[in-house]
């Protein structure tokens, strides 16, 4: 900080300082990706979580599960288990909408769908969304007005990492269908990215009838 006031001045010092720590613990306020890069983990930061907390997320990152050894060893320490996305605890919501959409008229429908997963506690780690908007005419030809993702109620630990996937097919045809996976990567203070999340979302229309439309997730 003396450094920082020498160079820079007082205000401007206090801006760089409080974006540093930002940057260090990864937070967000908004719904979208944090944009900061987490700041990389030492061997000294990673050695003051303690040998069985650094085991258990080693174990995390290497497997993609949690033993109820790792469990148990994780919940001694809260302050990291806050931030690790429990891979037990993701909920699929496929709730749609079944009204509508009778044959021979033309209509819309927007469709907004989410896979939500949980923290270690049982507090919502953050929810990924997949967004389609969609029209369809009197002969069943069905256009795209809106198709997107996005996070939502992200807890400051998990980054957008974009999509492994991202196809459609069947635009101004009876049978449209379109697929994303997602990639989000969850990283914990003074440990490091550890797991990559990869919720897929993928939705059928037949223009025929408009809705319901069929539609297929996992975590």
């Amino acid at each position: 900080m003396i450094t920082l006031l020498k160079r820079f001045g007082k205000k401007s010092a206090l801006a760089l300082a409080v974006a540093g720590v930002l940057g260090a613990v990864a937070l967000s306020a908004s719904d979208r990706a944090p944009e900061i890069v987490p700041v990389a983990a030492t061997q000294a930061d990673r050695a003051s979580l303690g040998a069985e907390t650094v085991s258990a997320l080693d174990n995390l990152a290497r497997t993609g599960k949690l033993t109820d050894a790792d469990r148990k060893a994780l919940a001694k320490n809260r302050d990291v288990a806050r931030q690790v996305v429990d891979p037990a605890k993701t909920k699929v919501h496929e709730v749609s909408t079944a009204t509508g959409g009778k044959a021979g008229k033309s209509g819309c429908h927007r469709a907004d769908r989410y896979i939500s997963y949980k923290t270690l506690l049982g507090a919502k780690a953050f929810e990924w969304h997949k967004v389609l908007h969609y029209c369809w005419s009197a002969s069943g030809k069905v256009t795209i007005k809106e198709r997107r993702h996005y996070i939502k109620n992200n807890d400051g630990f998990n980054y957008d990492r974009g999509l492994v996937s991202n196809t459609q097919s069947g635009k101004n045809t009876p049978h449209y269908a379109s697929t994303m996976q997602g990639k989000v990567e969850n990283c914990i203070v003074k440990y490091g990215c550890i797991k990559m999340n990869n919720p897929y979302i993928r939705i059928v229309v037949n223009g025929k009838k408009g809705l319901p439309y069929q539609i297929w997730q996992r975590p």
